[in-house]
């Protein structure tokens, strides 16, 4: 087994790489394992995920994925077949593993693949919490040069046969960067929306700043959309998304005059022809964000209609995006249960009733109908 890790490491070292056969179940484990680490949104529903995929995939008895962060480690996963456990959440590992993890991960080393009986000591193997009699491999999780964390192979005692097979390297080999690449990726996207939220945040409070109900208006509208997100399946990134979209469908407001902005009374048909830029404009201004670009669609099209008379675009049902076609129904409840200066609030049963009544015409009647079951009662309203 040494010796054939010996030739791999030379292999690669060389930048030679020969492909041992496969079996056709491992193979199609790697591809399910590629397209669910390509759509995961989160990193504790990859890691959590990743484990049991790999076991099934590699035919062991366990998996534990720890990664890294700053000069810490977090044990993210840790999924078990033959003793069924699975650990949730960020616990920080021992200080003394920890110090075998930097080992393994630091610049300096240049091994793929560590296998505890040979490369640990007797105290190491105790502070990783490895039985006498159990097999582990240890896998450094790198991109490129980034250290991400360490992948954990494991066989419990008493199992029959090695840990894994020779031919079983190459395989290995694929899962690590595979999982390596999209930890990194969640990891910049994490990064990514943090920035975008703080701008969602100083968008919406520029908007507060010009037109405090449109504020208000919106953090209601988020709250609605979100329960209506989570019936569709919504992925957390398309709830994330459509959350912002309502807060910031008014956003183009901003480049409205206030003289037609704050108007006390009805707008006449010039003034509706300047308030009706503002998806456009709205559109224009997330489209240049960094992050929020898939806003842009959403607020674009918040005020078309199904029966095509809506505008900017005159859209007509399926080519309006779901999530616009959400925000049309939620938007026209809460404007309307709110009031305006010129027009008294409707009660939650008025309110119903007009939707119900421009179902097909002005909304999808699907999202109506949705609408309708998840928001029956006005106690089902957020405030």
């Amino acid at each position: 087994m040494s010796q054939y890790i010996d030739s791999i490491s030379h292999q690669y070292s060389t930048g030679e790489r020969t492909v041992p056969p496969r079996t056709k179940e491992k193979w199609t484990g790697l591809s399910d394992l590629s397209h669910f680490l390509m759509g995961s949104d989160t990193m504790e529903d990859l890691a959590e995920r990743a484990a049991k995929y790999i076991v099934d995939i590699l035919s062991i008895d366990y998996c534990r994925i720890v990664l890294q962060e700053g000069n810490k480690y977090y044990c993210k996963a840790s999924y078990s077949r033959t003793y069924p456990y699975s650990v949730h959440g960020n616990s920080r590992e021992p200080v003394a593993a920890e110090a075998v993890y930097s080992r393994m991960l630091s610049h300096n080393a240049s091994a793929k693949l560590y296998l505890a009986h040979q490369h640990l000591t007797t105290q190491e193997k105790i502070s990783l919490g490895i039985s006498p009699g159990e097999q582990s491999w240890f896998i450094p999780l790198r991109a490129d040069t980034l250290q991400i964390g360490v992948l954990i192979l494991g066989q419990k005692s008493g199992s029959d046969g090695e840990l894994l097979d020779e031919s079983s390297y190459y395989l290995v080999d694929l899962i690590a960067d595979q999982l390596s690449n999209a930890f990194l990726r969640t990891q910049l996207n994490n990064r990514l929306e943090s920035l975008s939220i703080e701008t969602v945040l100083a968008l919406s409070k520029t908007l507060e700043t010009r037109d405090s109900p449109s504020s208000l208006h919106g953090k209601r509208m988020a709250i609605m959309s979100e329960r209506l997100a989570a019936h569709y399946k919504f992925s957390v990134r398309e709830t994330r998304e459509l959350c912002w979209a309502a807060l910031l469908h008014d956003i183009g407001k901003i480049g409205v005059e206030d003289v037609i902005l704050r108007k006390p009374g009805p707008l006449d048909d010039d003034e509706w022809k300047v308030m009706k830029t503002h998806p456009e404009i709205g559109a224009q201004i997330v489209r240049g964000v960094s992050g929020l670009e898939n806003l842009a669609p959403l607020i674009l099209s918040h005020h078309e209609r199904v029966d095509g008379r809506g505008y900017p675009l005159g859209l007509r049902r399926d080519e309006i995006p779901l999530g616009a076609r959400i925000l049309a129904v939620v938007d026209s409840y809460t404007a309307m249960t709110e009031g305006r200066p010129y027009r008294k609030a409707r009660t939650h049963d008025e309110a119903i009733t007009e939707i119900k009544k421009n179902s097909g015409e002005m909304y999808d009647p699907e999202v109506v109908s949705t609408f309708v079951e998840l928001f029956d009662k006005e106690s089902d309203i957020p405030l």
